[in-house]
């Protein structure tokens, strides 16, 4: 079997528009108990921890995806897009990751027994660890605003719907409010908009056959225009 570029585009479009099903999956099933959903009785509710790892390996899926899914918008976003799509892996790799891994295998077994659950912080950070929480409050707000910045440059040009560019924007607007946790409400909030977006471009790639979205422009401005 021959590994072509446009095999590559299709299998990054498959693997986003799946990390979308779990990642939202995931958000949905993930417990929230009187407004925290990283307390001790949260940790150890019914969904516990299958909705996290089901995150896990959402998130996981969908940062394999994602190099694919630039590189067949590359050509029309330039310099801002990069820079955007990089600050953008960058911090959900340090983020999302860290967090729901830790979630799932460590402050889970922590709240699971009597004789660790004080361990866990009523704050919401999930592990007493300095280290732990510089990392997910420097490189949380830097996710939020390169979602939005490459929803923008989206939005600005012509390498997809405007539409999708829009929602993915307004999904790292909708982070930044501090919105009240509350069971399957948070999921959507953080899941939705971004996991759309991305699953979108997805579908346009599987559309184009896995063709290059310059060659797909090239051929839709030398098609004759109707009579």
């Amino acid at each position: 079997m021959t590994i072509t570029p446009a095999f590559l585009y299709r299998l990054s479009a498959g693997a986003v528009i799946a990390a979308f099903v779990l990642n939202l999956t995931g958000g949905l099933l993930h417990p929230v108990v009187d407004g925290n959903s990283h307390s001790v009785e949260s940790l150890t509710a019914w969904s516990s921890p299958w909705a996290q790892l089901v995150l896990l390996v959402g998130t996981v899926v969908q940062l394999a995806a994602l190099p694919g899914i630039y590189a067949w918008i590359a050509p029309r976003v330039g310099v801002g897009g990069l820079i955007a799509f990089v600050t953008l892996y960058a911090s959900l790799m340090l983020t999302a990751l860290p967090h729901l891994a830790v979630e799932a295998f460590v402050s889970y077994e922590l709240a699971s027994d009597p004789a660790t659950a004080q361990l866990v912080p009523a704050d919401g950070s999930l592990f007493p660890s300095p280290s732990f929480t510089v990392v997910q409050t420097v490189f949380g707000p830097a996710y939020m605003l390169s979602l939005i910045a490459l929803g923008v440059v989206l939005a600005r040009t012509s390498a997809v719907p405007r539409w999708i560019g829009i929602v993915m924007a307004l999904g790292g607007l909708i982070c930044v409010i501090p919105w009240p946790e509350a069971p399957g409400v948070t999921g959507l909030v953080i899941e939705l908009p971004r996991g759309l977006a991305f699953a979108a471009i997805g579908v346009l790639i599987l559309r184009a056959g896995g063709r290059h979205v310059r060659s797909v422009a090239a051929e839709r401005s030398a098609r004759p225009l109707p009579v």
